[in-house]
């Protein structure tokens, strides 16, 4: 039997599935697949932010009081509350609650939709992790254009 670049191609990919497969799994993860806690909660310092411990970000975040426009897959668009933003996501305050997982788009000023997907929530206040991160340069004229903007009152 002749096999086809598709097919050899195909035992690739299977054979890497494979190797992958029989990595052990940590137990972070193990916790969660059986329904445990992610990891556990570092208390609050006395500015209300979570210890470093905890922390899992790539990016920095910058805190800013402005505004952005978010919708959920299937619904409206609303201007929602903007509290800190990094070029990887952003924390929001919604109009109503959601659930980890959604798919939300995001549409910053001057700037194409970014997809995103809500990493966490509490309430109606939620974390977005844009599908894409925004690059460097950009995320800086983002931050910039973001500052200039008028308040609302």
């Amino acid at each position: 039997m002749q096999l086809t670049d598709s097919d050899r191609r195909l035992m690739r990919i299977r054979g890497r599935a494979r190797a992958g497969s029989e990595a052990p799994i940590p137990p972070a993860v193990q916790a969660y697949l059986n329904g445990g806690p992610l990891q556990p909660k570092t208390p609050a310092s006395a500015d209300g932010e979570q210890g470093r411990e905890s922390e899992r970000r790539r990016s920095a975040r910058v805190p800013v009081a402005s505004e952005v426009l978010v919708r959920r897959v299937g619904g409206f668009s609303f201007e929602v509350a903007l509290h800190d933003v990094s070029n990887g996501g952003c924390r929001v305050e919604l109009l109503e609650p959601c659930e980890v997982g959604d798919p939300v788009i995001a549409r910053f000023p001057q700037l194409e939709p970014l997809g995103s997907r809500v990493c966490w929530a509490e309430g109606t206040t939620a974390g977005m992790q844009f599908l894409t991160t925004i690059h460097p340069a950009v995320f800086d004229s983002l931050l910039t254009r973001l500052a200039d903007e008028p308040t609302a009152a």
